[in-house]
């Protein structure tokens, strides 16, 4: 999980201009590490854009969208339609948006609904795609409308433009911040919290996304045009043999047992698909959610004391803190049921050293473990090449 944006940025704007054809056949290829998660080709023919989306997480979806340009490059007219293939629990749908002077009309159509809305229309607004299903996230934004933003030009070094947009999914509208770094280089706001890093080439064109500083991990390439629709009937097959992607992250609940009570962690185990973890998807000094997707939380009815800190009975995130030195700091906060990007260092309870160690087999899953001896015991984090653990007991309980 990516537009007639040329209108809209000679207001805003200078811009650096290069030329390009306006007609071309183009394809995506986005990876999770080594697994393949989303494809994208394009189709651009004068005054009329296609394209078709797979998305494999957690299974197969097809998109395929179509934008209808006035001669001055902005969009008149966009659909999209989905298809869920082997993705359970979705019924197909179709969004059409126009876009007139003076009003915004989008008309979705889902499982015998029809539903109609409409936005008052901003300046040169733009249709838009990001997709993703359920706690974890196959998210992608549309190349191909990327490169209808950037068409008549990007950015100059260091200027910003916010983007007026309606998504071609919801019909909702919102604002997406285009940064220039540099002649080459673009940063899109990724839910204005980070940014995907774009590269664009001489003539204009995108020539690769990587989104590893955001939660999704996810690198993009630009490659030769291939029938992207014919390939998600193979990737559909092996959802159905248990052989797809499936979900990113699954949740997990491990229940450990200190003397007869129960100390329940909840978290989403993320996989390592052949990449490195610490340094690289878990960067030193920086807050980590200690899994994916939902902050991680423990709870307890009873006090706890956890790596010699008191922590009273209930429900807490937990965070760490992996550091270049080599040192894991534990953080336990107050604050729970948030997503997690959603840390707030004002609401820590308690921040304790975790002991470090090195597995000698790579372990593919991040897990989460408690370990119960009696009365106490230790918490194991481990993924890859790493194993934390911290001791954890029942308060005013010998062991």
């Amino acid at each position: 999980m990516y537009r007639a944006i040329a209108s809209l940025l000679a207001l805003l704007v200078p811009l650096t201009a290069p030329h390009r054809a306006t007609d071309e056949r183009v394809a995506f290829v986005t990876t999770l590490g080594r697994d393949t998660v989303v494809i994208e080709s394009v189709a651009r023919s004068g005054n009329r854009l296609d394209g078709d989306i797979i998305v494999r997480v957690p299974n197969t979806v097809h998109f395929h969208y179509q934008v209808e340009l006035k001669p001055d490059g902005s969009a008149s007219r966009a659909t999209l339609d989905m298809d869920p293939m082997g993705a359970k629990n979705m019924t197909p749908r179709r969004t059409t948006i126009e876009l007139g002077a003076d009003s915004v009309r989008v008309t979705i159509d889902s499982a015998g609904q029809h539903r109609k809305m409409s936005h008052a229309s901003q300046n040169a607004i733009v249709p838009f795609f990001m997709t993703g299903f359920g706690s974890s996230y196959g998210l992608y934004s549309s190349m191909g409308l990327y490169e209808l933003y950037l068409e008549r030009g990007v950015p100059k070094v260091n200027d910003t433009v916010s983007v007026p947009s309606v998504d071609l999914a919801t019909g909702a509208v919102a604002k997406r911040r285009f940064i220039g770094r540099s002649a080459t280089k673009v940063d899109v706001d990724y839910f204005n919290i980070l940014w995907t890093h774009l590269t664009i080439d001489a003539s204009g064109q995108v020539a690769s996304a990587d989104a590893r500083e955001t939660t999704e991990k996810t690198e993009t390439h630009r490659t030769d045009f291939f029938d992207v629709a014919a390939a998600a009937k193979s990737f559909a097959a092996a959802d159905r043999s248990g052989k797809g992607v499936g979900i990113a992250s699954p949740n997990q609940i491990e229940k450990g047992m200190l003397g007869g009570e129960l100390v329940v962690v909840a978290y989403s185990s993320p996989r390592r698909r052949g990449r490195t973890i610490l340094g690289d998807v878990l960067p030193y000094d920086r807050v980590w959610r200690t899994g994916a997707n939902e902050a991680t939380t423990i709870v307890c009815d009873r006090d706890l004391i956890i790596g010699g800190a008191t922590v009273p009975a209930g429900t807490y995130s937990l965070w760490t803190g992996p550091k270049r030195d080599g040192t894991v700091q534990l953080i336990i906060n107050r604050q729970h049921g948030q997503w997690g990007t959603d840390y707030d260092p004002a609401q820590d309870l308690v921040r304790v050293p975790m002991k470090t160690s090195v597995l000698s087999v790579p372990q593919e899953n991040f897990t989460i473990h408690i370990e119960g001896m009696g009365k106490s015991g230790e918490m194991r984090m481990a993924w890859d090449t790493f194993m934390w653990t911290v001791p954890i007991s029942l308060k005013g309980v010998s062991s």
